[in-house]
């Protein structure tokens, strides 16, 4: 399940939420989920970069290739 990053309104505090791909999005902020235990602020989804690491040989140029991909 991937963690979602969210921002609330009233206290402009961003934090992370896990959730399922499917899940709706959150739209209130509640004291389960906020830092500053407040509630009512309207949450939005903030995009951010992913971060992913290729495993195995072949992504880099220093790697050995195989003769025939060269």
């Amino acid at each position: 399940m991937p963690f979602y990053d969210y921002e609330c309104e009233t206290c402009k505090e961003t934090f992370e939420v896990l959730q399922g791909v499917n899940d709706e999005p959150l739209k209130k902020c509640n004291k389960d989920i906020c830092p500053k235990e407040k509630e009512g602020g309207i949450l939005n989804k903030v995009v951010t970069n992913m971060n992913f690491h290729l495993y195995g040989s072949g992504f880099y140029s220093t790697d050995n290739k195989r003769k025939y991909l060269k």
